[in-house]
């Protein structure tokens, strides 16, 4: 029984290109496959379960606390963040992935808090950066190669308190955006759009904290999943539904 806790947390070439509708081919494959990287962060680390060289490093006071399965991250929304070493960072460039995470936020902001990122600079190129913005409320999804080239449209509807799942897809000239394992948002690109930089992946640590137009995610943080392919609308409903948010740890009180 785990011991309850209390927190102070309240090919051919292209001649013309158009959004025509996609008819799906593929087969359900087990979420398993092409997966790169994971961290469950259940042994208060943040290890690549799949024994990979990829790892991630607590900067700040980062916590264990309830997760949405076993512990979670608990970032206090100052100095908690966590950078990502090794191959994960391979994966965000032209290719097709899909990036999975639960996120649980204890605390409003009139700023947009970063989460998950991988963005060199505060500005518009070359980047990938999601940001919870209570204001709207939404998680803004920032998938840019300039200012001029980027999926537009991406950024979902969030709920301002409680447990969410959101996971992002990039299928060739698409990019599709998922909450609790529903798809809610899609966009397309015909150029395609490239975000690979050398910054690498981070929790909590947007570039845009330090010029002082965000601020640090301050609530829990789990299960963080990467593929180097495009995960199908039925995986991504299958990955959720491994841990729906309505069934979080019963032995866990905040």
């Amino acid at each position: 029984m785990r011991t309850l806790r209390f927190s102070w947390l309240v090919a051919l070439p292209l001649l013309w290109c158009y959004d025509a509708p996609k008819i799906a081919l593929r087969a359900v494959a087990p979420p398993e496959e092409g997966l790169v990287a994971h961290f469950s962060f259940n042994q208060c680390d943040a290890r690549d379960v799949l024994g990979s060289a990829s790892f991630g490093e607590f900067r700040g006071p980062v916590r264990c606390w309830c997760g949405i399965d076993g512990d979670g991250l608990l970032l206090d929304g100052e100095t908690a963040h966590v950078i990502f070493e090794g191959p994960v960072n391979r994966y965000f460039n032209t290719s097709d992935f899909t990036i999975s995470f639960y996120f649980k936020p204890e605390a409003r902001s009139a700023f947009p808090l970063s989460i998950l990122s991988k963005r060199a600079r505060c500005d518009e190129y070359q980047m990938l950066d999601l940001m919870l913005d209570f204001n709207r409320p939404e998680l803004t999804t920032y998938f840019h190669e300039s200012p001029n080239k980027y999926f537009l449209g991406l950024s979902p509807e969030v709920k301002p308190a409680g447990w969410q799942h959101f996971a992002l897809v990039r299928e060739g000239l698409y990019a599709y955006a998922y909450i609790n394992g529903e798809r809610v948002r899609e966009s397309f690109r015909c150029s395609g759009v490239d975000i690979g930089n050398e910054a690498p992946l981070s929790i909590a640590n947007s570039p845009c904290v330090q010029t002082g137009r965000a601020r640090r995610f301050r609530g829990l943080f789990d299960e963080l999943r990467v593929y180097d392919r495009a995960l199908g609308p039925e995986e991504v409903k299958a990955l959720y539904e491994r841990y729906p948010i309505e069934n979080p740890m019963m032995d866990c009180v905040l």
